[in-house]
């Protein structure tokens, strides 16, 4: 690689000084924007059955714009699921992105967003159990004045199917965030300007940082669950499983212990009301 990349501060401290990933959109050679499925790229604009297009990603001034008409907002991956290749990230790691994202308009909630997602979930292999790793989403909301206020979460998500005794679905998509460490509006910013969020992902604990602050971290174990934050409160809520009556296992308690073992694609996700620029994605590994 021609050029000199500084390793972060929290990854170097971890150990984590190997470049495995890196992609600073000089040009859009990296990204197969007409879906080819030919192996090689970086980015693959096949999600879930929404296909990205020209229209919606533009390269401009060594970075990518993500925006524009676009039915679903699943956006790039890493992995070519047609051909079964492409890249994965696993516990162990450190990744960051370099992202701008200014207020959307005409709509409130979520999305643009960097983050992870199993792949065997991604291939409709294992639907069973699945962890979602959010580095960032980004969040327009109302605050108690009344006023727009742009947020941001780092989260981790635990997503199962259940079935009954027979194999017949009870429960097709489930979130446990009540258990994840959940929204803290620590850096509240409606600014425009670039932000750098990244996550250091080790067993049974994953840290958040924004431009290489710390922001949260959450701890689990086989027999416990991370800690619950909400926006700007800095005391955890209670440890509880959320209970849906339609959920055959509601004593997951431990779950998020499935992040050790995780293979996730990597996704950068946009809507066409809160488009986002994206500078660079790195991710480092021991």
């Amino acid at each position: 690689m021609s050029k000199q990349i500084p390793i972060p501060a929290a990854a170097a401290a971890a150990g984590m000084t190997t470049l495995v990933f890196e992609d600073d959109f000089d040009s859009m050679d990296t990204i197969d924007i007409d879906a080819t499925h030919e192996p090689g790229y970086k980015w693959y604009p096949d999600a879930y059955g929404c296909r990205l297009t020209r229209d919606y990603i533009t390269q401009q001034d060594s970075y990518i714009h993500m925006g524009g008409p676009q039915p679903k907002a699943y956006g790039l991956v890493t992995y070519n699921n047609p051909v079964d290749t492409g890249f994965t990230v696993t516990c162990g790691c450190y990744m960051e992105a370099r992202i701008r994202a200014g207020m959307p308009t005409g709509e409130y909630g979520g999305i643009p967003a960097f983050w992870t997602f199993p792949l065997a979930s991604m291939k409709g292999e294992a639907w069973t159990e699945g962890g979602e790793l959010d580095v960032v989403e980004l969040f327009i909301t109302k605050n108690k004045d009344g006023e727009d206020q742009k947020y941001f979460a780092g989260t981790l998500h635990h997503h199962y199917r259940s079935t009954d005794a027979d194999g017949k679905l009870v429960c097709e998509y489930t979130s446990n965030t009540v258990n994840s460490c959940g929204f803290r509006d620590q850096f509240p910013f409606v600014d425009d300007d670039w932000h750098t969020y990244a996550v250091l992902w080790e067993k049974g604990r994953i840290a958040w940082y924004l431009d290489g602050v710390l922001t949260h971290a959450a701890e689990y174990t086989a027999d416990a669950l991370p800690e619950y934050y909400y926006r700007d409160d800095p005391t955890p809520l209670p440890r509880v499983h959320e209970v849906y009556p339609h959920v055959t296992k509601p004593e997951r308690i431990g779950a998020h212990t499935i992040f050790d073992t995780d293979e996730g694609v990597v996704f950068l996700t946009s809507r066409e009301t809160y488009p986002m620029d994206v500078d660079w994605v790195r991710i480092w590994r021991k």
